[in-house]
């Protein structure tokens, strides 16, 4: 009647000793009070001052084009943050309505032909305008995906972004019965 550990039956095998949390002392605890309060505040004070950066950098660049009668610190004796993010935000809705119309669609189809014409803005200016067209669409999900299409030469590949289906004009065009995708390549 022994047991493995040769003892009694009716003794319990001792207990595994619980590993020793390691004590610490009051600079331990002032370290990870530190740690834990920077883990905390780091992200909100850059978050802050990143915006407080931005909000700061296009006031500074709208605000000599707004008269000095209609800026705020004309009649109040403190500076007013942000009025020239509003006035940015109000012009570029204006531009857009304003380039909805038909008048204004002319007037970029012109301008648009214009960068068209000079070789080094060209691309710069088409690769732009894909981008933004893409990332401001209708559909949420482009360039979530990447794929490989077999370019510039047959056997080398290019990493491409997924962007979302071609428009109905573009799909009629396009030979086969197959499915297509459009997509960037940068």
């Amino acid at each position: 009647m022994s047991s493995r550990n040769n003892l009694p039956p009716t003794a319990a095998p001792p207990a595994e000793s619980a590993p020793e949390t390691a004590s610490t002392g009051i600079m331990g605890r002032f370290r990870n009070y530190f740690l834990t309060g920077l883990v905390v505040a780091g992200p909100v004070a850059i978050t802050f001052y990143l915006t407080w950066w931005f909000v700061t950098w296009v006031d500074g660049l709208v605000r000599p084009f707004v008269p000095i009668a209609y800026r705020p610190e004309t009649y109040l004796p403190f500076g007013l943050p942000g009025s020239g993010l509003i006035v940015a935000v109000f012009a570029l809705t204006m531009l857009g309505f304003l380039t909805a119309n038909l008048i204004g669609r002319t007037l970029v189809d012109l301008g648009e032909s214009l960068l068209g014409r000079i070789p080094a803005v060209r691309a710069i200016y088409r690769g732009l305008k894909q981008v933004f067209e893409t990332l401001f669409s209708g559909q949420g999900s482009s360039f979530r995906r990447v794929g490989l299409v077999e370019f510039p030469s047959p056997g080398m590949w290019s990493i491409v972004l997924i962007s979302q289906a071609p428009s109905a004009d573009v799909s009629r065009s396009l030979p086969g019965e197959e499915d297509h995708i459009s997509v960037f390549l940068p």
